[in-house]
């Protein structure tokens, strides 16, 4: 996330949660991290509801202060190149009642997905009083579904939800002859690993589907690592992996057109219930080609990594993914892509982690999540006190909800300092140093001084937040590259 000196106090000006001295975010600040990084779903301090409030306003006073072509852009940039959903469908749906330049060019081009299209009309019919849809929006929308494929409009049925795709059809006027087909019923069913599952009589055909599904490639690399109990359980061969499964697991092109997290790979890692070799080696090598475009940072890294209990929350209602898992993650791709680090993880107390870039990824990411005696509390001073020599950058991975160590009975009278203080004092030891906070709590607070130029929000679930860093170590800043290089139209 860009950095923005709009704040004048150098002094903690907020406590967080847990209530540690800390600052609260600019709005610009929160505004991108959440857009760039919720899933708008209950958090381990704040429901979901209220993090939608809180986004609301933000977007308003965002279009106030930069325009609603800035914000217009900013949507879909999180959309198309982040692979954020539904922050970006709620931007996008808010812009319905604001009037900006190339405004159906913009729906247009936003909707990586049909389905983008049914979640913003259902973001219209959530806002009290109901939003009419606008003009441009209509027209932007019709443009997109007029230009689907025969297979992508029959794989997209949306039926069962609030707006299916004959609704979108009817309120977006789209034509096509694949369109006339479709509401015809005359439109073949698409060859869809949904269809060819779900019209399986019993396990012996679904197992064969499978394979068939693998054999033919007709899976997408998403749906190929979530579905890889389902295919390794339908009597298939190590033989038969290394030809068919393995090669599409360590496909680059499939990898990087899907926008496929790294947490994503872990997760379909963790989830394996037959443990194949081949297979945990492909996913290990895909885990490593999400990250292989992305700029290696010179010099010597950092890496402060929270454990403490509120990062034990789910990162999603459909995930056992922790948010702490998903930071380990994100110390796992920036260790990779670094030239030399080291790695802290804090709770109450902090511990060095040893980390090989050499050894099994998924392996060093399970050690790195586990709480290892560091306890429940979050107190970063410790983390500060076992860096012992001068950095390039420090990478702070955490939900930023850190304690006041001064009313805590476990925490030593030498590190009852607040994290500023305790950043500020291993700056006197060994010079200047970049922080770059990687907040993935999405709350209104950070942990250190928003006025420090060597301190900048970075946050986002796509590893490509590393390109990020990049930016601002060239001397830019995220506002001016999505407003100077990222167009809609």
């Amino acid at each position: 996330m860009a950095k923005f000196n709009t704040k004048t106090s150098n002094k903690p000006n907020d406590t967080s949660y847990e209530g540690g001295l800390v600052y609260t975010k600019s709005p610009v600040e929160q505004w991108l991290n959440f857009l760039f990084s919720s899933y708008i779903e209950d958090r381990f301090y704040e429901s979901a509801q209220n993090q939608l409030q809180t986004f609301y306003n933000l977007t308003e006073d965002m279009i106030k202060e930069y325009g609603a072509e800035f914000v217009a852009k900013c949507a879909i940039f999180a959309r198309n190149e982040l692979g954020m959903r539904s922050a970006a469908q709620f931007v996008a749906g808010y812009l319905n009642d604001y009037q900006f330049d190339n405004k159906r060019t913009f729906y247009r081009n936003f909707c990586h997905r049909p389905d983008d299209v049914a979640e913003i009309f259902g973001v219209l019919n959530s806002f009290t009083p109901q939003r009419k849809r606008s003009h441009a929006m209509v027209r932007g929308f019709g443009d997109y579904i007029s230009s689907l494929s025969p297979y992508t409009l029959g794989k997209y049925k949306l039926n069962n939800h609030t707006y299916n795709m004959y609704d979108i059809i009817n309120i977006t006027h789209a034509h096509s002859d694949a369109i006339d087909a479709y509401k015809k019923g005359t439109l073949a069913s698409p060859d869809t690993w949904e269809v060819a599952i779900s019209g399986a009589e019993d396990k012996e055909h679904r197992d064969k589907e499978w394979i068939r599904l693998v054999e033919e490639n007709k899976l997408g690399y998403l749906a190929l690592i979530r579905n890889l109990n389902n295919i390794l359980d339908s009597g298939v061969f190590t033989s038969w992996i290394k030809q068919y499964l393995y090669p599409q697991l360590i496909n680059k092109d499939a990898i990087h057109k899907s926008m496929v997290f790294p947490y994503q790979i872990y997760s379909a890692y963790k989830n394996i219930s037959i443990r194949n070799s081949l297979v945990i080696l492909g996913l290990e090598e895909a885990f490593r080609i999400a990250i292989d475009n992305l700029p290696t940072l010179e010099g010597d890294t950092a890496i402060v990594l929270d454990v403490s209990g509120s990062m034990s929350f789910s990162i999603s209602a459909k995930s056992n993914i922790t948010i702490r898992e998903v930071g380990a993650v994100y110390a796992a791709c920036i260790a990779l892509k670094t030239e030399h680090c080291q790695i802290i993880k804090f709770a109450t107390s902090a511990k060095e982690f040893k980390f090989n870039k050499l050894d099994n990824i998924f392996k060093q990411i399970s050690e790195m999540d586990n709480e290892d005696g560091c306890g429940w509390g979050t107190n970063l001073a410790p983390a500060y006190n076992l860096l012992h020599r001068s950095y390039d950058r420090i990478m702070l991975i955490s939900d930023m909800q850190i304690m006041d160590g001064r009313d805590y009975w476990y925490c030593y009278a030498k590190e009852d300092v607040s994290p500023s203080t305790a950043f500020k004092n291993y700056c006197k030891r060994y010079g200047q140093t970049k922080l770059y906070s990687f907040d993935l709590g999405n709350y209104r607070t950070q942990t250190d001084n928003p006025n420090n130029p060597n301190i900048y929000l970075c946050t986002s679930l796509s590893e490509k937040t590393l390109k990020f860093i990049s930016l601002l170590e060239s001397g830019q800043n995220l506002i001016n590259y999505i407003n100077e290089n990222y167009d809609y139209r």
